[in-house]
């Protein structure tokens, strides 16, 4: 990558998912019933379950569980997500909300 394609690449649109930010992981969810925008902070080192794999195994490494319960009303969102080993989301689900762009975390 050339001098110039760094300069202008810091200035491109980053992929919607979550930022990683020293030991936390930020998400952003939207709940269904009331279209609160809520988030959340989830620490790398207590918050995500290890799944003991052998060293060279690929696939899961980490997964996440979470109930996320918001100000404006009383649903409930669940999120489940699982990682790599370098902390790279391979899946994720959402029940009771959905999952927003990291750029709205930003502002």
């Amino acid at each position: 990558m050339g001098f110039w394609s760094k300069i202008f690449a810091r200035g491109a649109k980053k992929a919607a998912g979550p930022r990683l930010k020293g030991d936390f992981i930020l998400f952003a969810v939207k709940c269904d019933k009331c279209g609160e925008e809520i988030r959340i902070n989830v620490n790398r080192r207590s918050d995500i379950q290890s799944l003991y794999t052998e060293a060279g195994e690929k696939g899961v490494a980490y997964t996440l569980k979470k109930e996320i319960l918001g100000r404006k009303c009383s649903n409930l969102i669940n999120i489940t997500v699982d990682f790599d080993r370098n902390y790279r989301i391979l899946s994720r689900d959402v029940s009771g909300g959905k999952f927003i762009s990291s750029e709205k975390e930003k502002g």
